[in-house]
This record gives C-alpha cells, structure tokens and sequence, in this order.
C-alpha cells in the first residue's frame, strides 16, 4: 500500500509537470522530500529514480519562479511623439 506522505519510485510520475497546477507540483516535490528522507533511513543511498524526479520537480519549480518574476515586472509606458518633420519617435514615460 503506497504511503501518502510520500512519493516511491515504484509510484506512478506525471509525464509533463506544466500541465500541473502549482499546488500539485509543490505537493510532489514534498512527498519526493519524504522519500528522499526514508531512502537514507532504509537504505543509506538514493534510488536513482527518486533523484531523477526530484531533479525534474526542482527545475520546474525554478522555471515557474521565473516566470512569476517576469510577470511581475512593471512595464515601462512608451509614448509615440511626433517629430516636426513628421516623422514618429518613441519615448519612455
């Protein structure tokens, strides 16, 4: 019977984790800690599948953290000015 606080290899992984929502992501990558914790109780090492999953959740989560901070930066308003000649020309507001 699986463990609920906890991820084993022997469990199935989601293929994509950006179909995901960020609270199931973070949910995985707290069962693969508790895994990770139990590997070295039981059997000094990790299994490498463990480690594998823990690589993927973690890169995933850095790339959500990006993207959060591009989306979090404030967008400079640009402002269309007209020459005298006619011609356009941007500035920054």
């Amino acid at each position: 019977m699986p463990n609920k606080s906890r991820l084993t290899p022997e469990e199935p992984f989601p293929e994509d984790l950006t179909e995901l929502r960020d609270e199931s992501v973070e949910v995985l990558h707290s069962k693969i800690h508790r895994e990770i914790d139990a590997e070295y109780d039981e059997l000094g090492e990790l299994v490498p599948e463990t480690e594998f999953r823990l690589e993927e959740l973690t890169e995933e989560l850095d790339r959500r953290d990006e993207d959060a901070e591009l989306d979090s930066r404030p967008v400079a308003e640009v402002t269309v000015l007209k020459t005298s000649d006619g011609d356009a020309e941007e500035a920054e507001a």
